[in-house]
């Protein structure tokens, strides 16, 4: 009786030791998977519609001069910051909801927490990505021109896929997040590479 006792005991201690986070699989705790997996996942996505965008979509601007790609950069930026602009107005709404504060700090996790700090996030992105968007502008040629209003698209899908993530579970926020922000960094790569080194990347 003791003996079975004592090895269900060890049974347990290993199951435990399998579920610890803690625990590497090829070098990466269970914790960090799902940012990896979540990571592929924006890449591809974020590649596969930047793809099929460029083919189903042939499009180039009648004039490519510098006023013209101001201009599309000035259209896709109004596109762009939408979401945001919706989440202010909804949040100036909720500010008579004092259900939602506690004295004049919204109460955590609440509607009006979540889409606050949803509006700071919205802006901290768009800035970043207004400024790879106007350096594309003055690099890519006109046959390229495109690529903007397909990446202000998917910068768009971001965030409200952010918004609705954020909502529903926070931790669904996380592919939303990365549709705006790794797109981003892929520009600033391109970027630095026709900068610094000359190279360009067909787009």
């Amino acid at each position: 009786m003791q003996r079975s006792v004592a090895q269900g005991r060890t049974r347990s201690r290993s199951k435990t030791k399998r579920r610890d986070p803690r625990t590497k699989y090829l070098g990466f705790t269970s914790m960090q998977w799902p940012f990896i997996a979540t990571l592929v996942g924006n890449w591809l996505f974020a590649a596969a519609f930047f793809a099929l965008g460029k083919a189903l979509w042939d499009w180039t601007p009648e004039a490519w001069g510098i006023a013209d790609r101001l201009a599309l950069v000035i259209k896709c930026a109004v596109i762009a910051i939408i979401p945001g602009v919706i989440a202010i107005c909804i949040v100036a709404a909720q500010r008579l909801d004092p259900s939602m504060f506690v004295g004049q700090v919204p109460k955590p996790n609440s509607p009006v927490d979540i889409n606050t700090k949803f509006i700071l996030n919205t802006f901290e992105q768009f800035t970043a990505w207004f400024i790879a968007l106007a350096g594309l502008a003055m690099y890519c040629p006109i046959e390229e021109a495109r690529t903007l209003p397909i990446l202000t698209s998917l910068f768009v899908l971001g965030r409200i896929l952010f918004w609705v993530g954020y909502h529903t579970n926070p931790y669904l926020r996380a592919f939303g997040f990365g549709l705006t922000f790794y797109p981003t960094v892929a520009a600033y790569a391109w970027l630095v590479l026709i900068m610094v080194f000359g190279i360009r990347v067909p787009l």
